[in-house]
């Protein structure tokens, strides 16, 4: 198989290609089948339109990976870091916040990850956001965004514990180690000046 990546496609086969293409009301059933596997059941549903980015990869017209960001606030952020504090400039007013990016397993090891976060840090500047922000579920002692994220150049800052506890009651979504709500896993935080 042949992997050439770019920010737009990947030709995982000859006549085999992956294309990024803004996420639309029909594929949120596809979406939600990728994040309820590798995320948890419930993590995804018509809401994550109302994010300001939304990509999906797509192959022979089906969604194969998808990465959802949103724009963030100071206040906002607090709110996520619990007690930890990053240090930061406060011209930036506005954050992006890559919220997930998910791969089918069908299709991990071709860098369609890492070309949907390309993409999406291309989107948020576009939309003059200068910095970014990832957080990495960690199950056990693995992070399952670490080496995408160190890749791409976003720095490891701190762990938050219980990072989805209050979501997970929210939306009551499963996780796929903790199970039932609350999720009690934590979150690396990831931070990149774009």
């Amino acid at each position: 198989m042949l992997k050439k990546v770019n920010n737009m496609a990947i030709k995982i086969a000859e006549n085999e290609e992956i294309i990024v293409v803004p996420m639309e009301k029909s594929m949120i059933n596809e979406v939600s089948k990728i994040a309820s596997h590798t995320l948890g059941s419930s993590f995804v549903n018509e809401d994550i339109l109302q994010n300001d980015i939304n990509l999906c990869a797509i192959k022979d017209k089906k969604v194969v990976a998808y990465a959802t960001s949103r724009f963030i606030d100071q206040k906002y952020l607090k709110k996520i870091l619990k007690d930890k504090k990053l240090n930061l400039d406060e011209v930036y007013q506005k954050i992006g916040y890559v919220d997930s990016i998910a791969v089918d397993e069908n299709y991990s090891g071709y860098g369609i990850g890492t070309m949907l976060l390309k993409n999406t840090i291309s989107k948020l500047k576009e939309n003059k956001i200068k910095f970014a922000l990832m957080a990495g579920w960690k199950n056990k002692e693995q992070v399952n965004i670490k080496g995408l994220a160190l890749k791409e150049g976003f720095k490891e800052e701190f762990e938050v514990e219980n990072f989805w506890k209050d979501d997970s009651l929210e939306y009551n979504f499963d996780c796929t180690a903790c199970g039932k709500p609350p999720c009690l896993c934590s979150a690396v935080i990831y931070t990149k000046k774009i």
